[in-house]
């Protein structure tokens, strides 16, 4: 009781200076500024962790305010935050993707929602996409405790105790990243979110939803799109998926979608469509790969 009470107090006497926002870049010149100017603008203190971009993005987030961590190599999404958490010395870090904005008065709903769910181990906003649409994760591949076929089908209205949460933007007690080793490096990049929710939800902590910290997230905007982007993207997503089924023992087919993305690949040479051959290329030597235990594309 009298450490429940103590954790109250603490979460009392948090505000903005007690978050580090954490933003990994890679060649997010376009959308670096906004993001950092409106965590600066709530007063949370700003870090990124630059994946050796080409273009202007440290300079801009310098400008901005952020300090910046320069990698000379591509560390990964997961690698990279890691790295910018045993940098930061907040008690709480703020994971936000470079192409995500907080919204007016977010932080603060985040510091109430802290203050009113102190046992939860991790905290996510509601997060619309730059078309207005609402982004709900109701569940993931790694949810597997989830049994009834509806779980998450429901959107909350208000706060939620909710299976996972987009890495978008994720808010975490440092000491329990710490306690849970991170990211997994392994992951070069995707489902490195899913894990972390998985391995909060197995130490037995609530992860919470919370409806009126609001992030507007630029999809799909953190990098500059090319076909050999493309194709990594692909190659990345496809190796993660092998690795977590492998991980935690999920129902796996390596060899259809192997034969499903070489046809959907011959016929895309065929046809020369050169966006599609990247996409399903990608698929298919990131799940050989994956399936041959090889470390993640990058």
């Amino acid at each position: 009781m009298h450490h429940g009470l103590a954790s109250i107090e603490t979460m009392r006497a948090m505000s903005p200076a007690s978050i580090t926002a954490i933003i990994v870049t890679y060649n997010s010149q376009a959308v670096i500024g906004p993001c950092v100017e409106a965590l600066e603008a709530q007063g949370v203190a700003t870090l990124v962790v630059d994946n050796a971009s080409r273009d202007q993005t440290r300079t801009i987030a310098r400008d901005k305010g952020a300090t910046v961590l320069a990698s000379e190599t591509n560390l990964g999404f997961g690698v990279a935050n890691n790295r910018g958490a045993e940098a930061a010395t907040t008690d709480w870090l703020l994971f936000i993707n470079p192409d995500a904005m907080v919204q007016d008065h977010a932080i603060e709903r985040f510091l109430e929602a802290v203050e009113t769910y102190p046992h939860a181990g991790l905290f996510g906003p509601r997060i619309y996409e730059e078309d207005g649409s609402y982004f709900f994760q109701p569940r993931s591949i790694l949810s597997t405790y989830l049994k009834s076929k509806h779980s998450g089908k429901i959107v909350p209205s208000g706060d939620a105790c909710v299976p996972a949460l987009s890495g978008a933007c994720m808010l975490i007690r440092r000491e329990l990243f710490h306690t849970l080793g991170g990211f997994d490096p392994n992951i070069f990049l995707f489902f490195e979110d899913d894990d972390l929710c998985r391995r909060v939800v197995d130490q037995g902590y609530p992860i919470l939803y919370v409806h009126e910290a609001v992030v507007i997230h630029l999809r799909g905007k953190s990098s500059t799109p090319n076909l050999k982007t493309a194709f990594l993207m692909r190659a990345c997503q496809a190796w993660s998926r092998a690795y977590i089924s492998r991980k935690y023992g999920l129902a796996y087919r390596p060899a259809t979608i192997l034969l499903v993305n070489g046809v959907k690949y011959l016929v895309a040479l065929v046809t020369l469509n050169a966006k599609r051959r990247a996409r399903y290329g990608g698929t298919w030597a990131g799940t050989w790969r994956g399936m041959l235990g090889q470390p993640s594309p990058r």
